[in-house]
């Protein structure tokens, strides 16, 4: 009886850590609980997607026609307020989402010198 315990206890103190970097993994919670969807103000639209086990941002400035396409965010932030970053150069390009308010997304863009070039809030868009 003894002996089933010490395994049992051995199997699971070996596969703890396995599972803890699971629960931890950036692509997990991005997966489960992202703004996965196109937001937009009437001058700027972006498109948050997942595939491929990353999240993709598509960008567009509705009023001139330039586009963004990027992929691969770093997800940061907390269970409140999630932050999903995506670089492009020296450009950032970061989207704070609320869960609890689905339907919004903030969008800033830093310049390589980490000025905010651009801060908008976007509504989720069924377009």
């Amino acid at each position: 009886m003894k002996f089933q315990a010490i395994v049992l206890a051995t199997i699971l103190g070996l596969s703890t850590p396995a599972i803890a970097d699971i629960a931890r993994s950036p692509h997990a919670v991005a997966q489960a609980n992202a703004p996965i969807g196109m937001y937009s103000d009437g001058e700027w639209s972006v498109t948050i997607g997942y595939n491929n086990n990353a999240l993709s941002y598509y960008g567009e400035n509705l009023r001139t026609g330039d586009r963004l396409s990027l992929r691969g965010a770093r997800v940061s932030g907390n269970n409140q307020r999630r932050i999903y970053t995506w670089t492009n150069a020296d450009v950032r390009y970061q989207v704070a989402w609320q869960p609890r308010d689905p339907g919004v997304i903030r969008v800033q863009v830093f310049n390589g010198r980490g000025r905010e070039i651009l801060n908008r809030l976007l509504y989720e868009s069924n377009d």
